[in-house]
């Protein structure tokens, strides 16, 4: 953030350390999965090998839906968890800033006064209250492209079919290699380094929020 933490920057701190928290949860939770399926592959090859070759085979075939979910399913049900658990953080620390603005500025209404999805009510309130954010910005941008594939996550199981904003769900997800190739019905299909980059965006953008709210609150105290 380019800025030394003092007490008003405390909020900051503890946003960036929850942030924190859920990227190192993230990796231990992927290594014990990447475990499961190595442990799980160990076990089949080595029962493979107690039975005839004729036998083995088939063995393999029985055991396959078992490895794919260790192999997709059960990474992808983490992941979806994940992406919506930090959308939920995010959204809570957006509510803390939306909610500083208000105290330090007396202003009437509150985030809950304005309509539209969080991320339209909090530029709504941001831009009531003076704070002048980018919302060109690629960060920006790409904040609302995460929050499209969490809805999806969230009202369509993932599935792009039927979701309603089906066709900028489809591109967005292609355009990052996200989207299954392994089953009927094509699903958004997180990777480990896709939920890497949405911590580092939204850690990105807390920090460029955090620096123009402080930039703001001086300006608005020097008045």
């Amino acid at each position: 953030m380019g800025m030394l933490l003092s007490i008003q920057d405390f909020d900051y701190f503890m946003a960036s350390l929850r942030l924190d928290e859920l990227r190192k949860y993230l990796g231990v939770t992927d290594k014990y999965l990447r475990k499961a399926k190595e442990d799980f592959k160990a076990w089949a090859d080595g029962e493979a090998k107690t039975l005839p070759p004729q036998q083995q085979q088939e063995f393999y075939e029985f055991y396959s839906d078992e490895y794919w979910r260790h192999e997709e399913k059960f990474p992808r049900i983490l992941r979806n968890s994940f992406l919506v658990s930090a959308h939920s953080l995010l959204e809570y620390e957006l509510n803390v800033i939306c909610e500083k603005l208000r105290k330090d500025q007396e202003i009437a209404v509150s985030l809950s006064n304005f309509r539209g999805d969080e991320l339209e009510r909090v530029k709504l309130f941001f831009k009531n209250a003076g704070l002048s954010l980018d919302y060109n910005s690629p960060t920006w941008q790409e904040i609302n492209n995460y929050y499209l594939v969490r809805n999806s996550i969230v009202h369509n199981s993932g599935l792009i079919k039927g979701f309603k904003r089906e066709k900028d769900l489809r591109t967005y997800i292609t355009q990052k290699k996200i989207i299954s190739q392994d089953t009927i019905q094509e699903e958004v299909a997180l990777t480990e380094q896709f939920c890497e980059e949405v911590i580092n965006t939204m850690q990105s953008f807390l920090d460029e929020v955090y620096k123009v709210y402080i930039t703001h609150k001086e300006r608005v105290k020097s008045m």
